[in-house]
């Protein structure tokens, strides 16, 4: 009784794991700024050391959610949430440096668009909107993360490392799989849908 009370407060421990990437994301964004402007071992270990924290949060929220019981559908909501703003933010803030071509935060956006509308539409339309996960999804989720942190650590490292060909050929398998989720996510849509 008591944890089903606790997931349905406005504000709960998974939702201040959660809330961190929010907070912390300015402090990244300057710490990588800081760093390309003259990278050392402290400055770049900021830069690390912040994405790990951050990629922790997100990686702790729903577990410590779902332990206490106190995963709910506005939590996961908020996960979501913070995800994208912290992803398509930090990309844009990349893309603003010139390390990240700006269709990366464009396909991550439109993949996101796509899974918050057809949540919405499998969910009956409704103000309460159920998120309607795919296993590709999960993954595009875990490899944009990944690669957000890369396209970082290069910016931090004044574009030194990972090597500018590795960079290059990372940055297109990621919107090869991100294309290949939308694409992936569109197929079980339909399928649902009709099923339905």
């Amino acid at each position: 009784m008591t944890s089903s009370v606790e997931a349905r407060k406005p504000f709960n421990f998974a939702h201040v794991l959660t809330s961190t990437r929010l907070v912390l994301l300015p402090f990244f964004l300057y710490a990588i700024s800081d760093s390309a402007q003259q990278p050392n071992v402290w400055r770049v270990g900021l830069v690390i050391l912040l994405f790990l924290i951050i990629c922790a949060s997100d990686y702790y929220d729903g577990a410590i959610a779902r332990a206490l019981g106190l995963n709910s559908d506005r939590g996961k909501v908020f996960d979501n949430l913070a995800d994208i703003t912290f992803l398509l933010v930090s990309l844009s803030f990349l893309v603003q440096g010139g390390t990240v071509p700006w269709w990366i935060p464009s396909a991550i956006a439109l993949a996101f668009g796509q899974y918050t509308l057809d949540s919405w539409l499998l969910s009956g339309r409704g103000t309460s909107v159920i998120l309607v996960a795919n296993p590709i999804g999960h993954w595009a989720g875990i490899l944009n993360y990944i690669f957000t942190g890369v396209c970082s650590l290069y910016a931090a490292l004044q574009q030194q490392f990972p090597p500018t060909l590795l960079y290059n050929v990372m940055l297109a398998f990621w919107l090869a799989y991100l294309l290949l989720a939308i694409g992936m996510r569109l197929r079980f849509f339909l399928s649902a849908y009709r099923a339905r």
